[in-house]
């Protein structure tokens, strides 16, 4: 019997009656109606082949019952010896759609309570039956997985796992992740380090990214542990840029859009073979450029060493943005990419520095105080090298909100005390060139020709011509004051270089690339 308020349509009349008959159906053979065994019934014993009886209640000329009897193949056509509930779980099993069912427990305690009775003086406790009952439940489970669907059952049994908070995310392609407490903290700790303009935020005020950083004051008990180099290897990186970019990175907190297919490339982009690679050269860039005083001048990294580690740094990451991924992303999703691409990078770097120097990083004296200054020297390192205007160092989500409006202000204040005006910066970023570019022209001296010498000089950047050049070069002690120091460049390392420009510029010259100046 159906209550009235159930019914509304015609429609509804006939799910409402249909799902009825179907639960009540399976009840009565003693099985629980799940959909799966509900869509068996469905196939093997259609309403539209059961036999209909309604019956009248006094004075009514609605139907106040209905009784629904099966077909005679289901309902009483079983095979001699067998009773319908054996019948439907023999059809159950031979249907290709259903190849597994759960194993039927009832009884299995009762049974292991009552074994072995004829042997008295073996006697079971509690915890061995148990035991009893679990492993006959696992061999029932083993025999009910045969012709199963492996991948349909690693994928429950990982969303199984993730419900219990046994592993981690569970993520399929096409969802979009949600992130709780952890997402929104890992966002916080990558905004206080790493992004325009909270990264600017100090305790005594606002500081600006500047070229000439000091390197790194360490106290004389942790110089010897900092002499090492960094020896991280590159299978060390790998796994852990795969671990973060596919579980921690909160990727969709850094956007607005909702498009689960977008992320899910851009994380697959992460975990690039180049990408590690590029997060180990520059390390080693940023470890020279803020540890390398700590050496004997005899042994610090060669002017020659520097500037082909800078170009290899550079053709590496022409490779790393020619990826199909990148080329095949149309425009609002390729302005997205590159600030997330400097973002992972700047994150690798930091990470690779403490694996190394984890345990004097961690210190309660000196730890604090030495990982802010290594991070400072990871943004003016990555600025110089790909982003001298800061133009992929913030991101539009984080910028509307009050906060940032609020530090903008104090940042753009900040910066028109050293001249960058808002005029300066927009004519340096109107004729500026690719730090790749304005390092293959300033190579030799510069160009000839007075007109292009005016537009290079338009476009010059004091953080892209301050990486290539060692500490001393870069804080003025050699060359003229108040002039940039120009690297030297051999004809190998220029024609290594112009290589890697004409690559980047075939790419955005083409069909599928993005414009860009150069």
């Amino acid at each position: 019997k159906v209550p009235p308020k159930q019914l509304s349509s015609p429609v509804d009349y006939y799910k409402v009656v249909h799902n009825a008959y179907t639960s009540q159906y399976l009840q009565a053979l003693g099985i629980e109606p799940l959909d799966r065994h509900r869509r068996v019934v469905s196939r093997r014993a259609p309403l539209q082949k059961c036999t209909i009886e309604a019956t009248w209640a006094d004075g009514s000329g609605v139907a106040d019952q209905l009784r629904i009897v099966p077909p005679q193949f289901l309902a009483g056509g079983a095979k001699p010896g067998k009773t319908g509930k054996e019948q439907f779980l023999k059809d159950i099993q031979s249907d290709p759609l259903i190849r597994a069912l759960p194993p039927d427990t009832s009884g299995i305690y009762e049974r292991a309570k009552k074994a072995d009775t004829s042997a008295a003086p073996q006697k079971y406790g509690i915890k061995e039956r148990y035991l009893q009952a679990l492993s006959e439940m696992s061999v029932q489970d083993h025999k009910n997985s045969v012709g199963a669907d492996s991948t349909l059952t690693k994928e429950l049994e990982d969303f199984q796992n993730h419900a219990k908070g046994e592993e981690g995310p569970v993520h399929r392609r096409e969802v979009l992740r949600q992130w709780g407490k952890d997402g929104f903290k890992e966002l916080e700790n990558l905004k206080r380090k790493f992004i325009l303009p909270f990264a600017c935020e100090t305790p005594t005020g606002i500081a600006i990214w500047r070229a000439n950083l000091p390197q790194v004051q360490v106290p004389s008990e942790c110089v010897a542990d900092l002499k090492r180099p960094l020896c991280v290897t590159l299978e060390q990186i790998e796994e852990e840029a795969a671990d973060y970019a596919e579980n921690l990175f909160p990727l969709e907190l850094l956007s607005t859009s909702r498009d689960p297919l977008m992320f899910d490339d851009i994380r697959q982009a992460l975990q690039s073979s180049e990408l590690p690679r590029l997060i180990g050269l520059t390390s080693h860039l940023v470890y020279w450029n803020a540890l390398g005083h700590l050496h004997l001048p005899e042994h610090r990294l060669p002017s020659s060493t520097r500037q082909s580690l800078v170009l290899t740094i550079q053709d590496v990451w022409t490779k790393v943005i020619d990826s199909p991924i990148i080329r095949k992303a149309g425009g609002p999703a390729r302005g997205f990419y590159v600030p997330v691409f400097l973002l992972f990078l700047k994150w690798g770097i930091e990470q690779a520095f403490r694996s190394q120097f984890r345990k004097l990083l961690e210190e309660t004296d000196h730890g604090e105080g030495i990982a802010q200054q290594l991070v400072a020297h990871i943004n003016v390192t990555i600025m110089g090298l790909f982003d001298p205007d800061c133009a992929a160092a913030n991101f539009g989500t984080l910028d509307s909100s009050s906060e940032a409006i609020r530090l903008w202000r104090k940042l753009h204040i900040n910066q028109m005390k050293h001249g960058l005006t808002p005029a300066t910066r927009t004519i340096a970023r109107e004729f500026r060139t690719s730090p790749m570019m304005l390092l293959l022209m300033n190579s030799d001296g510069g160009p000839s020709d007075p007109k292009t010498r005016k537009l290079l000089q338009k476009s010059s950047s004091e953080s892209v011509m301050t990486v290539v050049g060692t500490p001393a070069e870069a804080s003025g002690r050699v060359g003229s004051p108040g002039r940039q120091a120009r690297p030297r460049l051999n004809p190998d390392r220029k024609s290594t270089l112009y290589y890697a420009a004409c690559s980047r510029l075939s790419r955005d010259a083409s069909p599928g690339g993005k414009s860009t100046k150069h």
